[in-house]
This record gives structure tokens, sequence and C-alpha cells, in this order.
């Protein structure tokens, strides 16, 4: 009798449809912003798991988001996905029993202070090993890689930022600073020496007119070559610079999201950094500053005249 029940409850769950077997991520994300979209594609082209949409609106109001709160538990989603960082801060702390992942964030601790156990993801962040290796083949002579940050933002990224220099010979000097006027003071002292470079990083002080300005101004006037923060950068006179494709963070977060599903509760899943990213060169900077660009990064790189 016991094996005519399993027979029949096994037979059920073959004519079942696929879908009400899957796992299901409920995604959080403003479905008007363009790039929310593309990482939203890429996400369900990489996905094992069902997706149900939230929208949202980007408008700095997070109380209607945490009023969807309800509505989430209703379904028991096996996780959620939220894109980008206001859709975090509205879940970071109010759900902590469903696994959160975050995708379409410049820098996850810009937004919170303390990350809950729940939450990981994908940030918009480039490796810095990265960064620094591409420094090395275009100014092998440069030593000296300059920052200022702000330390409740990006101490995690100038720790990483101090070992990748080390591994291609390179010393990090960062000054921690806490305003705007304190920054464009530090980066000054720091780039009066010569066979220096200034490493932009994505924390709220690149969101300060004076000192992207100050950066941009001492570049051109001093020859001195800057690791910008996107294409847009390398176009405004940065050296080079990493962007990363909204389409291919989603299949990374997706990819971040079939592991847990696979592993249940086992397992910490620590923050990544984004993984694919373009490379963009300025061959107009890298000229002035009598750098002959290596053929491999002339392979890979975008070039901009």
């Amino acid at each position: 009798m016991r094996s005519k029940r399993l027979f029949s409850i096994g037979l059920l769950l073959l004519l079942l449809p696929v879908s009400a077997l899957a796992k299901e991520v409920v995604v959080l994300l403003d479905p008007n912003i363009r790039p929310y979209v593309e990482a939203l594609a890429g996400f369900k082209s990489t996905s094992d798991a069902n997706t149900r949409i939230f929208a949202r609106k980007e408008d700095g109001d997070l109380s209607d988001e945490r009023a969807m709160i309800g509505a989430i538990r209703a379904r028991k989603p096996d996780q959620i996905l939220v894109i980008g960082s206001e859709a975090m801060r509205a879940l970071a702390g109010e759900v902590t029993d469903i696994p959160i992942l975050f995708v379409m964030v410049l820098n996850p601790r810009d937004r919170l202070k303390v990350m809950p156990g729940n939450m990981t993801g994908v940030s918009m962040s480039v490796a810095p090993e990265r960064q620094m290796k591409v420094l090395s083949q275009l100014l092998p002579e440069v030593k000296r890689v300059a920052v200022v940050y702000d330390p409740e933002q990006s101490q995690d990224l100038i720790n990483r930022g101090k070992k990748a220099c080390l591994s291609v010979n390179q010393q990090l000097f960062a000054r921690e600073v806490g305003s705007p006027a304190e920054a464009v003071e530090q980066a000054k002292l720091l780039l009066s020496e010569n066979h220096t470079a200034y490493w932009m990083i994505p924390d709220q002080l690149m969101r300060a007119r004076d000192v992207v300005r100050y950066l941009f101004f001492t570049a051109r006037e001093q020859n001195r070559p800057l690791i910008g923060l996107s294409d847009k950068y390398v176009r405004a006179g940065a050296l080079f610079a990493f962007t990363v494709q909204n389409e291919t963070l989603g299949q990374q977060v997706a990819e971040l999201s079939n592991r847990m599903l696979a592993e249940g509760k086992k397992g910490h899943h620590p923050i990544e950094m984004a993984r694919d990213a373009d490379l963009s060169i300025n061959l107009k900077v890298a000229s002035e500053m009598g750098i002959t660009v290596p053929e491999v990064l002339l392979r890979q790189a975008k070039v901009i005249n």
C-alpha cells in the first residue's frame, strides 16, 4: 500500500509543470529605469528560478516599498532580488529571514553602514587588481598610486587596493578625508609628487563637483594619469577605466543566486565585485604622456581618441 502511495506521489510530481517545482525569486525594481531592466534581463537569462516582479518608483520615499513587504512574504519566495540602491535600502533590516541579493549598486557600503547577515550581491565596483595591472602595463615607471577616501564607505576597497598595488610593485598612498574641501587639499599634496597616478573610487567624494574638477584639471596641467570610474571619465580625460555592463551584472548575480539556491542555507556568500567589465583607453591622453599602449591592451580595449 505504501509503495503504491509513493508511486502515486512520484507520478503526480512528474505531471506537475516544471514551474510549479521551481524556486521563486521576487524582484523589486523600478521598471522605468532602463539599466535596471537590462540587469533584470541578464538575471532572467541565467537564473534557474521563476521570477515575480514587484514594481517600485525610484523617488527616494521608501515607505511604499516597505508596504510591499507583506505581499512579498505572502508569496514565500526563496530569495529576494533588489535592483538599485533604494530598493536595497528599503528591505535592508526589514526582511531578515529571506535571503536578499542586490545588483546595480555602485558601492553597497555607501548606502548601508551595516550589511545585514541575510544580504549579499554584486557591486558595480571593478576589482582593483585589474586596474593596477593595466596601470603597470601602461606606465611601469609609476610606483605611486594616490587616493583620498571616506573610511566609513571605502575602507574595505582601500585595503584591497593596497594589496593589489603591492602585487605589481606599486604603493598605494591613501588619505582619509571627511569633506570635499579636505579631499581637494589632500589630493593636492599627494599629486605634488612625480610619477604618481590617481585612483578614482566609487564613494561619495566622486560625486562632489569640486573634487572631480580638481582631479581632471591637475591631470591635464601636471600630466598625471587618472584611473577613471567608467568610459565617461575616459572621454573626459582619464587615461583608462573599466566599465561594467548592466546585463552581465544581472547574469553574475543570477549565478550567485543559483549557487545559493543549490546550497540552501549552507555556506557564506560574500559580496562580489563586477567580474566582466570593458576596458577603455584614451589614446590622446596616452600620446600626450608619451605612452605606447601595448598591443595586448589595444586588442582588448575600447579605444577613445
